[in-house]
């Protein structure tokens, strides 16, 4: 019974996208932008774009961009941060004039007074102009700050090594520490970290001043891999059953009007404050399950259907899974064996030895309260 009321509404389902999509677009365009939403789409197509969450332009106009290039005493990125580093600690400074000071002790401070921390071992700091400021700590040596690396997508220049001042191109490496976005004015700083297509943001620093204005935590919804997974979905339930055809029906409009139900940008009213579950586009609903098979996993409803229409698994190698459809296998959860989701925010997956997906599912508990 529950499975037929959960596929009973394709016809409505696909009518409601093809009507509504023009309506769902302009009534979004008017919709004040909730100040602290809990959860935002993003595209992530192909890369990660920090605009997108939601929480500023993290200190960095739209507008500038240049290449990443060599000042005395360190560097600036694309988007015109520089980068200054001493024996005293690392100075980042943005266009918008905000300034983070990265202490030798792992301390990070704002001008007015702000600190997070102590990282002992260093940070890495990701910019919205697509770069990222890797700082290395020794804690046990004369010289704290160990390392300094500012690199983009072609190339990483080491303005500190060692425990002195360098002028290095550095080999791409892996990067073993924490990771920071650097969002609002440049000072909101936010432990991230992907559980497969989600990426959780956790509030570690802020001015006294943002507080009120800037969300603890942040879930953004990394969409592309969804998305792709129900085209790849289609092509592997082929089989001539007539529930499963019906099904299949309600894929493909999902997925030919991905830009009608995830919008990059948008962020996401809450369906009920009991169950992380939220509002999306055209009568359809987004959950998270934190408990049962597989794990946390992100859901897809349609309107107040009991049963979700897809699951897809939150893990490095996460997959989609289809609600099964086929009332004769009314004891089996899911159709078929699941969809491969591609990879998506690799350098940000949770890592074990640093009890990352723990932390993670922490602060999307905290939604709860």
């Amino acid at each position: 019974m529950g499975r037929s009321t959960s596929l009973g509404c394709v016809p409505f389902l696909v009518c409601g996208l093809a009507a509504q999509a023009p309506v769902a677009k302009e009534a979004s365009a008017r919709a004040p932008a909730a100040p602290l939403a809990e959860v935002v789409l993003a595209s992530c197509d192909p890369d990660l774009r920090l605009a997108e969450f939601g929480l500023g332009d993290g200190g960095i106009p739209a507008t500038a961009r240049q290449a990443l290039r060599w000042i005395d005493g360190g560097c600036v990125t694309r988007g015109g941060v520089r980068v200054e580093c001493r024996s005293l600690g690392v100075k980042l400074t943005f266009p918008s004039g905000r300034e983070l000071l990265v202490a030798p002790d792992g301390h990070v401070h704002l001008r007015s007074g702000e600190a997070a921390g102590p990282f002992p071992t260093g940070l890495e700091l990701l910019l919205a102009d697509g770069c990222s400021v890797r700082i290395t700590l020794a804690p046990g040596a004369r010289e704290r700050v160990r390392d300094v690396v500012v690199g983009d997508a072609d190339r990483r220049l080491q303005p500190w090594r060692r425990g002195e001042a360098a002028a290095e191109v550095a080999r791409p490496s892996a990067w073993a520490g924490l990771r920071m976005v650097c969002g609002g004015d440049g000072g909101d700083l936010y432990r991230a970290i992907a559980l497969g297509a989600l990426l959780v943001l956790d509030r570690t620093l802020v001015a006294d001043t943002r507080r009120d204005s800037t969300p603890a935590e942040r879930l953004v919804v990394l969409a592309s891999p969804l998305v792709q997974s129900l085209r790849v979905m289609q092509n592997q339930h082929r089989e001539p059953d007539a529930a499963v055809r019906k099904a299949m029906i309600a894929i493909a409009t999902i997925a030919e009007r991905a830009d009608v139900l995830f919008p990059a940008g948008q962020q996401l009213a809450r369906a009920e404050r009991r169950r992380l579950r939220w509002l999306l586009n055209s009568g359809f609903e987004l959950a998270l399950d934190l408990q049962g098979p597989l794990g946390a996993r992100l859901q897809l409803f349609f309107g107040r259907n009991p049963l979700p229409m897809v699951e897809w698994t939150l893990r490095p190698d996460g997959a989609a899974f289809l609600t099964n459809p086929r009332e004769d296998q009314a004891g089996k959860r899911w159709h078929g064996n699941g969809t491969r989701l591609s990879p998506v925010a690799v350098g940000l997956q949770a890592r074990e030895e640093l009890f990352e997906r723990g932390h993670a599912l922490r602060v999307i508990e905290r939604l709860l309260k």
